[in-house]
């Protein structure tokens, strides 16, 4: 298959078994496809937090019920893993992923730099990948997302990151603009803004299905 969907490792007696997973099948929506979006940070651990005090951690949130609203529309079935303002370690949002093994596994994030950064210059959307079933799909959303949405690139990186590991779907982690920056941050708390963004973002992904290596139905 041109797009690798995800795999699994385990030990039979002595054996290692290795399994590869089927691509979903092609439609013209979303249609049977499962997403899992994780509103990153949550209760004690707020994230990135904006020039009047608004932190990641609610951002990240809304961000994901809005997305998850927009890829309803097109079909899919999606997931949080968590719908509200509470603590929910790491290796759990990698159980998540790891049980439902859903279609994708997007992380939601908002970045920042620190005090000594030069935040009045540093904006953009970022896409962290770690696998290679993963990549294509990073590089694809990052163009899509600035094209669209006329906003600055931070770029496409590889790095090993919790949410990026899993390798039982592809899983990847979007940083959607810099907390820091105080004229991004006025067009990250703008709520027209984020529903434009929602809906960019979900046409992107069904525009990627449509390219991606996903069978024909039968």
């Amino acid at each position: 298959q041109k797009q690798q969907w995800g795999y699994s490792l385990r030990y039979q007696g002595t054996n290692l078994i290795l399994t590869l997973r089927h691509s979903p099948e092609k439609s013209d929506n979303l249609q049977g496809k499962v997403i899992l979006l994780d509103p990153g940070h949550g209760g004690k651990e707020t994230g990135a937090v904006g020039p009047t005090g608004y932190t990641e951690k609610e951002i990240n949130l809304v961000m994901s019920k809005l997305i998850k609203r927009e890829l309803e529309k097109l079909g899919a079935t999606v997931y949080l893993t968590r719908e509200t303002d509470i603590d929910l370690s790491l290796p759990a949002r990698v159980e998540m992923i790891n049980n439902l093994q859903p279609t994708l596994a997007i992380s939601v994030h908002y970045n920042a730099l620190p005090d000594d950064g030069d935040a009045l210059n540093t904006q953009g959307i970022g896409i962290f990948w770690y696998h290679p079933q993963a990549a294509d799909l990073s590089v694809f959303l990052h163009d899509y997302l600035t094209k669209n949405l006329n906003r600055p690139s931070y770029g496409v990186f590889w790095n090993n990151l919790a949410l990026t590991r899993p390798y039982s779907s592809p899983s990847l982690l979007l940083e959607l603009g810099f907390m820091s920056n105080p004229q991004e941050f006025e067009w990250i708390t703008d709520t027209q803004a984020q529903k434009q963004l929602a809906q960019v973002l979900a046409a992107g992904i069904s525009q990627w299905f449509q390219q991606s290596g996903v069978i024909a139905s039968s």
